[in-house]
């Protein structure tokens, strides 16, 4: 048998075994974790396979963002591809598929990148096995041993059952690949490795932001380590940024200079409010000294260039993981994530250290080493038993009809609303994935611009800064402006597991309920419309939140003004709105509680009016005055930067696709 079957065998057997463990997340229903964010996902996959267009607008979250700023491409679209390619499962249970396979692949790839720097099997697959079955995070991190559940599964499994962590697994498995492509780019003399390496990258890029930033890390560790053992390897640095350096191109038609600053800003805040100080400045420093001082301990040993740069990975994830763990300090923004890093890489750098000194130790060296080995292997080995024995039991969905979040959510998807769904907790992430209801919030803020609707939604939550006296009025004033028709309140008793409004007595005490059931409820808020006209004086002078709550007054008031002509919205698919006026006005402005984004356009009666934005984040219409019927409609496009980059990434792939055929040709003259 070939070398290359081998190891082809070697990597099926990986994913069966993977697969034949994990089966139970393949079933479909609900997660028994009920703080998984699964759904999340799962309601971006069915959009998209709805509404594939990427320049387009989604009006379900957020009161509507431009479907770009959601979340990065790679997982929302393939999951829309599995729902598309299988009509007859459930969209959450499609997307569900996708994910764990290609979680179940993580191992195979890992052995794939430890067999192609080492040119050996044998090593790499017994890694590659006990990295499928243990997870050492529950021996070295207390708070990750708290927080096993039930069951145990590997703490990469654990992570994707219980908080639906898919994309972060899925640039976890797709990083080795990215990495083993990267080495063969500095250290072949090929632009068919460039081109490989710079598509892994970019991959990888699109998958998930935490997968993003560990690669950069290892791509960094790899010029270190490279420049070690550049006498043994040929390793050439300028190989390898140049593939990164067309990545970006790849990749440039997503991550454009305003999408990549928006995530840059926004992520502090939404990671638990993370602050930069100087002692967070001091252990940074840590980052740059572990490497360091690991290069020159091997400085004089270039041969084992694949023990140092696993090691240096490693050194690096382990520092800011534990610092998390141990004293509770973040270095980065949500340290605690890359845990798993941790584990693939102290499992890859044990297994290189082991290929090394075990073929070379005699006598008792070797046993010491066989028995240090055995001693580990025994401590860890409850894991894969219980893994294998309780997992297919304890780990299998339940019916999605049986949670509390799915029974208000087709309670309210019953009333067919016309206006906005308030929903808290975990039904916001799960509801878009059940039904395409628009919602006041949504499921990730990363990439929002406009944060209107964040803080209304936070202000009827937890009514910052103001009397008990103000907090029912103030939240029935916030749901109104931001469009709301009904709102679902978990109370102190709900079986939803975050039960994120505070005092919600207060919040619904002037809602008309129209669903109870226990601490669940479901309460009407007055809607008349979308849209209303308005006076400049009326507006809001601030952000009206907190001790400002009151500036909102004016506006609810002018909802209510009866002597105003009524106006009538309606969607026109999901880019496009049409307002209906028996009259407009003079003086008057048209506020439309729809987020407002620079790709809007707003015509009235087929000619261009204003477009601008309030303190409330809404859509603000200047129209001409009309004594008859009149009509504006609003139209979303992509921005110019989306535009541009999405002719630099299709010019990218031109030219790699040229590259990759006159290398071929000129291999076949040769």
């Amino acid at each position: 048998m070939t070398g290359a079957r081998k190891t082809a065998l070697i990597a099926a057997a990986l994913f069966l075994l993977n697969v034949g463990v994990n089966a139970p997340l393949f079933l479909p229903g609900e997660q028994k974790y009920r703080d998984s964010i699964e759904g999340g996902y799962a309601s971006m996959a069915r959009f998209v396979s709805e509404h594939p267009n990427p320049f387009g607008w989604n009006p379900l979250q957020y009161r509507g963002l431009p479907t770009h700023d959601w979340y990065l491409p790679v997982l929302p679209y393939t999951g829309a591809a599995a729902i598309k390619l299988l009509p007859m499962l459930k969209p959450e249970h499609a997307y569900r598929l996708i994910v764990v396979t290609l979680t179940c692949l993580g191992p195979v790839t890992l052995f794939l990148f430890l067999a192609g720097f080492t040119r050996s099997r044998r090593w790499p697959a017994l890694t590659a096995l006990i990295y499928s079955l243990c997870s050492v995070g529950y021996l070295i991190y207390p708070a990750v041993k708290a927080d096993q559940g039930f069951s145990y599964v590997p703490w990469r499994i654990q992570v994707l059952v219980k908080y639906g962590e898919g994309p972060h697994n899925v640039g976890l498995m797709l990083l080795p690949l990215a990495l083993l492509a990267c080495w063969r780019a500095a250290t072949w003399r090929s632009q068919t490795s460039v081109v490989l390496a710079g598509a892994l990258l970019a991959l990888v890029t699109l998958s998930n932001w935490v997968a993003a930033i560990a690669l950069a890390w290892c791509v960094l560790m790899m010029l270190l380590a490279g420049a070690v053992s550049r006498a043994e390897t040929g390793f050439r640095g300028r190989r390898l940024l140049a593939a990164a350096g067309l990545a970006y191109l790849l990749a440039a038609f997503w991550l454009t200079p305003r999408y990549i600053g928006t995530v840059f800003f926004n992520w502090p805040t939404d990671a638990f409010g993370y602050r930069v100080d100087n002692l967070k400045y001091v252990l940074a420093a840590g980052l740059a000294v572990l490497p360091l001082a690991l290069a020159a301990v091997f400085r004089r040993r270039p041969q084992q260039y694949v023990l140092l740069y696993l090691l240096v990975c490693f050194a690096g994830f382990a520092w800011i993981v534990s610092i998390h763990y141990w004293w509770r300090v973040d270095i980065i923004p949500e340290a605690r994530r890359y845990a798993v890093e941790v584990e693939m890489f102290l499992f890859a750098a044990c297994g290189e250290w082991l290929r090394r000194i075990v073929p070379s130790a005699a006598g008792r060296r070797r046993d010491w080493t066989l028995v240090t080995a055995g001693f580990l292997f025994a401590f860890v080995s409850a894991q894969p038993w219980n893994y294998l024995t309780r997992t297919w039991i304890m780990l299998r969905p339940e019916p999605r009809a049986n949670t509390i979040e799915y029974q208000v959510a087709e309670r309210v998807a019953a009333l067919q609303p016309q206006g906005r769904v308030f929903a808290p907790g975990g039904t916001r992430f799960r509801l878009n994935s059940w039904f395409p209801l628009q919602q006041l919030g949504g499921t990730f803020e990363s990439g929002l611009r406009n944060r209107g609707a964040l803080h209304l939604a936070y202000q009827v939550q937890r009514g910052q800064r103001r009397p008990i006296a103000s907090r029912s009025c103030d939240a029935l004033n916030m749901l109104r402006a931001a469009g709301a028709e009904y709102a679902i309140v978990h109370g102190p008793g709900s079986r939803e597991h975050w039960r994120d409004v505070q005092n919600p007595e207060l919040v619904t005490a002037l809602l008309e309920p129209v669903w109870k059931e226990g601490e669940d409820a479901i309460y009407r808020v007055p809607f008349r419309d979308l849209a209303n006209f308005i006076r400049p004086v009326e507006l809001p002078p601030g952000i009206p939140v907190g001790q400002h709550s009151g500036y909102i007054e004016p506006y609810i008031q002018a909802m209510e003004d009866a002597d105003r002509p009524a106006l009538t919205t309606r969607w026109d698919g999901v880019n496009a709105l049409e307002i209906a006026a028996p009259s407009v006005p003079a003086g008057m402005l048209i506020t439309l509680r729809v987020s407002y984004d620079g790709g809007w356009r707003a015509t009235q009666d087929g000619q261009p009016i204003p477009i601008a934005t309030d303190y409330l984040g809404n859509i603000l219409l200047t129209p001409r005055a009309s004594a008859g019927p009149s009509r504006v409609r609003l139209h979303f496009s992509g921005s110019r930067q989306q535009m541009a980059g999405t002719l630099v990434s299709l010019l990218a792939a031109a030219w790699c696709i040229r590259a990759v055929r006159r290398e071929r040709r000129r291999l076949r003259e040769a």
